[in-house]
């Protein structure tokens, strides 16, 4: 006999906002607002292309500032840091800055002019976490274990698919797949049912969820926790979905420019630390 497979709902669909850019540097946003419901623990997402150092060495605290770097990237990316880190990072690298008391970080092609393209995601920390002395984790692009299918490729960044897992351990037990589908294909993936789950369309489109929701690129899906699988079906274009999931944290959050925090108290604090030097130091590497 056999069992028919149940797929999760759509709980909301949105997508990235564009932000004013240049040559140098775009982004889109994609946040709680962008799509309509509460993504937690996920704070927002970044999805951007580079080709210079724009920004400067700055501080981040209570969470994790995570670098997805796509395949289609043109060039190494260098990602330094107040802990005395410094990374060279290849196409498909994930850069997992787990900032918790404090760190100055900066990130940046290390070839003006050629393409780095991916994606930064600020994933909240458990209040147990956001105090916690800062570390670094780094899986490089080649080393990212990937899970073929037919008509799909999986790279899978964090968590598990199937019986491939990631070589990075993510805080939270967050897991982060990007799929790959040929025109018409389908993959089916099932995620702890106390996890929310968002599908994130980057290139072509994809039919998503129970409802077969048609997504274009820079559209998402969110989708509440419950039992049943996360169904995805490449239009006849062809599509590349990223899926990203984790379970609720449902914690207070206060926040101001690059600090997350549980209280106005902890907020105040961070501040004092980064003022005082607490998060250490870090010279402009390139000029920004």
């Amino acid at each position: 006999m056999s069992t028919r497979m149940v797929y999760r709902n759509i709980a909301s669909v949105g997508g990235a906002s564009k932000r004013p850019g240049s040559y140098e540097f775009s982004a889109a946003n994609l946040s709680s607002r962008s799509v309509g419901r509460d993504i937690d623990p996920v704070i927002g997402i970044d999805h951007f292309h580079i080709r210079a150092p724009v920004f400067a060495p700055h501080p981040h605290a209570g969470f994790s500032a995570v670098t997805y770097l796509f395949e289609d990237g043109e060039g190494e990316f260098i990602n330094r840091d107040s802990l005395g880190d410094r990374v060279v990072a290849h196409p498909g690298a994930v850069i997992w800055t787990v900032t918790g008391s404090g760190v100055l970080h900066e990130e940046y092609p290390a070839t003006h002019g050629k393409l780095s393209h991916g994606l930064q995601i600020f994933v909240n920390l458990p209040a147990a976490e956001k105090l916690q002395a800062p570390r670094l984790l780094f899986v490089d692009g080649p080393d990212v274990p990937v899970r073929e299918l037919p008509g799909a490729r999986v790279r899978v960044v964090t968590g598990n698919s199937g019986d491939v897992r990631g070589k990075l351990t993510a805080p939270g037990d967050i897991t982060l797949l990007d799929v790959k589908l040929e025109p018409g294909a389908a993959f089916d993936e099932s995620f702890p049912a106390d996890h929310s789950v968002l599908a994130y369309v980057i290139k072509g489109s994809a039919f998503v969820g129970r409802e077969d929701r048609r997504l274009g690129a820079l559209e998402a899906a969110s989708f509440a926790e419950g039992d049943g699988a996360i169904r995805l079906r490449a239009s006849p274009s062809g599509a590349q979905v990223v899926l990203l999931a984790g379970r609720p944290l449902r914690e207070p959050v206060v926040s101001y420019g690059p600090f997350v925090m549980n209280t106005e108290q902890q907020l105040a604090e961070a501040f004092e630390h980064y003022r005082a030097g607490g998060m250490g130091s870090l010279a402009p590497a390139n000029g920004t």
